[in-house]
């Protein structure tokens, strides 16, 4: 626990002195989505927590930084499985996003956080009141450790909650960084439409 928090100390540090450079490269989302799920399933499934992945089709490779990507989605399967109270369910997806882009949603059944309290769980150290009394409480540094490094890859994130409902928190990376895998197959079919097109 200790080091953990050593270490979201530093990779704050570093990214707030501008001083964290990404490593980039082609990282499979899906494939790193899996691999933290698969490290986390043993932490549900001692709470009694069901957790379950899905995963869009035919998604290409995005241009980034797989360490700190992996950072992202295990903070966000952290933060949920430990709020979310036993035999709850986690939900993990990695889909395209509406405008070509491609996301992560970590979705979870548990209290849910105060409208109120979202500016807080969103800063550094910042707990709501229900994490609190939580026996699993963290520093506070998960979500701005996210959302600073999805920054640094010109996406976004989004948290949406409900009191007695659960949360959804939503990382998106730009449709500029997923590699065009899919642009041949696209071309091919145009070519086929003129072609049938002929009389």
């Amino acid at each position: 626990h200790l080091l953990t928090l050593i270490n979201e100390l530093l990779d704050l540090s570093r990214i707030e002195a501008g001083k964290y450079e990404l490593n980039e490269e082609a990282v499979s989302l899906a494939d790193v989505a899996e691999d933290c799920r698969r490290m986390m399933e043993i932490r549900a499934k001692s709470k009694g927590i069901e957790l379950s992945f899905n995963v869009g089709s035919n998604l290409p490779k995005i241009w980034g930084d797989e360490r700190a990507i992996r950072q992202v989605v295990l903070n966000l399967l952290s933060i949920a499985i430990k709020g979310t109270p036993q035999a709850g369910k986690v939900a993990l997806s990695v889909t395209r996003s509406a405008d070509g882009g491609q996301m992560i949603s970590v979705r979870d059944n548990g209290p849910g956080i105060p409208e109120d309290e979202i500016e807080t769980v969103l800063s550094s150290f910042g707990q709501g009141s229900l994490a609190q009394k939580s026996a699993e409480q963290g520093a506070g540094l998960g979500l701005p450790i996210v959302q600073k490094i999805m920054e640094l890859h010109q996406g976004r994130f989004d948290l949406f909650s409900k009191l007695r409902f659960g949360t959804e928190v939503i990382a998106t990376f730009p449709r500029a960084r997923v590699m065009d895998a899919l642009a041949p197959v696209v071309e091919r079919r145009q070519r086929l439409k003129i072609y049938q097109d002929t009389p």
